[in-house]
């Protein structure tokens, strides 16, 4: 009885493990129906539209209105559909009917806050995603000269768990970006407020892509699928205004005069 008292002050000590609650940004991937293989196809396409930001990255699956289907095996070749496309399914939407799905794939059930969380459609659909009230994001603006895609502009703040994606342009955000809060562009990424959470710029693969922000203090950087995780801003550059480069393969920041 007493070396079993030890071994439990032991553990309560913390020796070999701690735990802790955490905030982790999730995209939710909504089926809207069952043919396997058109889904499998849009969705690779999808995922090869922007490999740095989509491949290999974790979804929560959502079959609202097709949780109830008795089929499991259909549910399984799905769920394996979706990994040979690119991404991992790590939990189950919890919605009515979804317990007995979940259980049949060996997965977890999570509650979604759907006015937070970023959906990839399994059907095609406009790729650039963002969870700010529309009342809130500008006017549309006439077309600029041929070949040149205007920049996405979106005040802040943009809170934590949104996620925002422009496709094919810059994203500027007026605004604090919130830890917790991801921003992501296939051009470069411009906060003008303090970057809190995560930034990607380059997201389809461009090294030329660049992340500026005017206080900086982001948990993770990252251009064309290179990424820095900060546990603590650097003291040389937290607080500051920066720009974030690749220099031959390495993730570099630099302040800048303002």
């Amino acid at each position: 009885m007493e070396q079993r008292g030890d071994i439990a002050t032991r553990a309560r000590d913390g020796a070999s493990f701690e735990l802790r609650s955490g905030q982790f940004s999730l995209m939710v991937l909504a089926i809207r129906h069952l043919d396997l293989l058109q889904l499998q196809s849009e969705l690779s396409d999808h995922v090869a539209s922007a490999p740095a930001l989509l491949r290999g990255a974790p979804v929560v699956l959502d079959l609202n209105p097709l949780s109830q289907l008795a089929d499991h095996g259909l549910l399984r070749e799905l769920v394996g559909r979706i990994h040979q496309a690119g991404l991992r399914v790590i939990a189950m939407a919890a919605n009515p009917g979804a317990e007995a799905a979940a259980h049949a794939l060996d997965l977890p059930l999570l509650g979604l806050d759907r006015r937070r969380t970023r959906v990839v459609d399994a059907e095609p659909a406009e790729p650039v995603a963002e969870e700010v009230p529309a009342a809130d994001a500008e006017p549309p603006k006439p077309p600029g000269p041929p070949g040149l895609q205007p920049p996405l502009v979106l005040p802040g703040p943009i809170r934590s768990g949104q996620q925002v994606y422009a496709r094919g342009r810059d994203l500027i955000i007026t605004g604090v970006v919130s830890a917790g809060a991801e921003v992501a562009a296939d051009g470069c990424v411009h906060v003008y407020g303090r970057l809190m959470g995560k930034a990607l710029a380059g997201a389809s693969g461009d090294v030329r892509a660049r992340i500026y922000c005017l206080a900086f203090g982001a948990e993770v950087a990252s251009i064309a699928g290179n990424f820095k995780v900060f546990e603590s801003a650097p003291r040389d550059v937290a607080g500051k205004a920066v720009e974030i480069h690749l220099d031959e393969g390495r993730l570099e920041i630099r302040p800048l005069k303002v």
